[in-house]
């Protein structure tokens, strides 16, 4: 039996904002998106540029806070989730800093009734091992266990300073801790540079996956983040996974693409949904 298309959310990323942000809003919800993912923090992989502030290079502004909150309260649009940047791995100052500023976006995920927070394991360091992840994720449990937050870990891809990439690591670290509240934020893009069989990837351990950032990219991993069908992956197992169970899905594509981007990406998600079975 095929489902109807519109049981699974496709929600809009701030990761594609246009200024200004009032404009843009407009621009998504004219194309009918009703949903919106929040980018806050940025994740960087240059050490210099994280310096003393660890990482606060903020995607979105007190003003354009507001301006959602409006369309919030008013039943235009409904945020699913919030992206808190890096959570980072084997510095312990560092540490108490990202989770610092993890606990701030929590605080204003839950004032937007929002309960996903994505944050992305992260370290400068080589060989960091899966208990210095959950080591620092435990940290973090512990700092934001009073919100009724889901917090989510994002998987990485090969050559950046995101450090849960291949599946049995992502388990690992999910079996270990073994918390309700923590999941997983599935990167399309990110776990095909790991596995492109993005359906085998996911199926380690997709009963924790909590929402996915669709993008799609090309077999020779150049290309990254495009709208879905400009790449190379196979879709068509993978989405009937999404739809079974029914996982809310953010197009986050090339920062570079505007809203009529966001609005074909989101209807070829969309063909692909109506074509799949469960």
């Amino acid at each position: 039996m095929i489902r109807n298309v519109n049981e699974t959310v496709i929600a809009a990323s701030t990761h594609n904002i246009k200024k200004p942000f009032a404009g843009w809003l407009r621009d998504i919800h004219s194309l009918g998106f009703r949903h919106l993912d929040v980018e806050f923090f940025k994740i960087v992989d240059e050490p210099y540029v994280i310096g003393k502030n660890v990482g606060r290079l903020k995607s979105i502004d007190g003003d354009a806070v507001q301006e959602l909150k409006h369309w919030v309260e008013n039943n235009m649009i409904k945020v699913i989730s919030f992206e808190a940047g890096s959570l980072l791995v084997g510095d312990d100052k560092k540490l108490r800093e990202s989770v610092a500023r993890i606990r701030e976006v929590i605080s204003i995920a839950f004032s937007f009734k929002c309960s996903i927070v994505s944050v992305t394991p992260s370290s400068f360091k080589e060989n960091v091992s899966r208990e210095d992840i959950v080591k620092s994720c435990r940290v973090l449990m512990d700092e934001c266990s009073s919100y009724d937050v889901k917090l989510s870990l994002e998987n990485g891809e090969v050559g950046s300073i995101k450090i849960l990439r291949r599946p049995e690591d992502i388990s690992y670290v999910i079996d270990k801790i073994a918390s309700p509240s923590l999941g997983i934020c599935l990167d399309v893009a990110a776990a095909a540079t790991i596995d492109f069989n993005i359906a085998s990837y996911i199926s380690h351990f997709i009963d924790h996956v909590n929402i996915i950032h669709i993008n799609d990219i090309t077999k020779d991993l150049k290309f990254k983040n495009l709208i879905v069908g400009l790449g190379d992956v196979e879709f068509n197992s993978f989405m009937s996974l999404v739809k079974k169970h029914n996982i809310p899905l953010v197009i986050e594509i090339y920062s570079g693409y505007g809203p009529v981007d966001l609005y074909l990406c989101k209807r070829q998600v969309e063909k692909i949904l109506q074509q799949v079975d469960c």
